[in-house]
């Protein structure tokens, strides 16, 4: 890893260059399939997931984001609780499979997508994403010593991407009110509990929880929470 390629990565201004650069950062360390996935909020609720790939083949990569795949992928899931990089072809022995997951990795092997590294990436408020490096040929593989430089080179580029890509939620996008219930649905508080805190009827709460709820896109309390932190509206 070098000064001059970090510096490259963070003077960027464009999420099309970026992604270019660091394309062929990864082409030069003999990776020749390149998947990040990344969201506006928690990449664990797997909601909205936004998916980039490089080197696959365009059927794979259309089935794989038309019957969202990313929903059941053990490898994405397994990526998200470690913090290490791992083969892909290790994943059957790290995890217990469900059959869909079974179905999934059979589907993979017969796409002749190969073998990889999978690993997180850490953004801002929650905006975690993930990246798979594959490789054409077991000899392909870098070295020990070479998929920490590959790490930070990744991890420095999701972090410029978050940062020209702000969570498009905005402040103006709830009322102060429903900014302060929001808080308080993170701390856990039932509705009943905010009105008593906020000296609020309980139809008025209900009424802004719901209001709440249809301008995050979400269903329930806890993916409210999350979306709130993902988008900076409150504080983890």
């Amino acid at each position: 890893m070098t000064d001059t390629a970090l510096d490259e990565v963070r003077a960027e201004t464009d999420t099309g260059a970026l992604w270019a650069l660091l394309l062929r950062y990864f082409h030069d360390h003999g990776i020749s399939k390149v998947s990040y996935h990344h969201c506006s909020g928690d990449f664990r609720t797997r909601r909205a997931v936004n998916i980039s790939a490089d080197g696959f083949s365009d059927e794979w990569v259309c089935h794989y984001i038309e019957q969202k795949l990313y929903t059941i992928d053990p490898i994405t899931e397994f990526a998200q609780a470690v913090t290490t990089p791992f083969r892909w072809s290790d994943i059957r022995d790290l995890v217990r499979l469900t059959a869909d997951q079974q179905t999934y990795l059979d589907e993979m092997r017969e796409a002749g997508v190969g073998d990889g590294l999978a690993f997180q990436v850490f953004g801002p408020g929650l905006r975690n994403g993930y990246v798979g490096l594959g490789m054409d040929h077991p000899r392909d593989f870098p070295a020990d010593s070479s998929i920490l430089d590959i790490q930070i080179m990744a991890q420095a580029g999701h972090i410029r991407y978050c940062e020209l890509n702000p969570p498009a939620l905005a402040l103006a996008d709830l009322s102060p009110r429903e900014r302060q219930i929001l808080r308080w649905i993170a701390r856990g508080k039932s509705n009943s509990a905010i009105a008593d805190i906020l000296l609020l009827s309980p139809h008025t709460v209900d009424t802004l929880v719901r209001r709440i709820f249809a301008k995050l896109g979400v269903a329930d309390r806890t993916t409210a929470a999350i979306q709130g932190i993902g988008a900076g509206l409150i504080l983890p």
